[in-house]
């Protein structure tokens, strides 16, 4: 069994919906173990753009790394992700595995506020390890 921790927003008009309807569907596969909260953040890097709602979570799942990617990608492309999605500001979903198996994947994700609040939620300071750096 896999373990991940993803992070999850959305600027979108529709953010609300959009992430709820992220987790439920996330759900209904069987790999979600925590979830945090759905929080409100500023924009990193261009502050013209909406405020993203954000969320973590910890799954578990029998998938290896590429078909747990796809999987996730195929989910943002379903909720109206699109290439053109980051150049217009507006994000409907956007899903990122930042720790993969106990090895951070994305360590300038893993440092920013918007990854840390949720992960202290769901798995307290005193009990978080440091996680090496590797690339995929």
């Amino acid at each position: 069994m896999n373990t991940a921790l993803i992070s999850l927003a959305s600027n979108s008009p529709d953010k609300r919906e959009q992430m709820e309807q992220a987790f439920a569907e996330l759900r209904a596969m069987g790999i979600v173990a925590r979830s945090s909260s759905i929080y409100e953040t500023a924009p990193y890097g261009n502050p013209r753009h909406p405020n993203y709602l954000n969320a973590v979570a910890c799954i578990h799942t029998p998938a290896e790394y590429p078909v747990l990617y796809d999987t996730l990608k195929d989910l943002e492309r379903a909720h109206g992700r699109t290439p053109q999605s980051k150049l217009s500001g507006e994000i409907p979903l956007d899903i990122d595995i930042i720790v993969w198996n106990g090895e951070t994947l994305r360590p300038q994700d893993y440092e920013r506020d918007y990854f840390k609040t949720g992960l202290h939620e769901i798995q307290p300071v005193e009990n978080q390890q440091p996680h090496p750096i590797v690339s995929h």
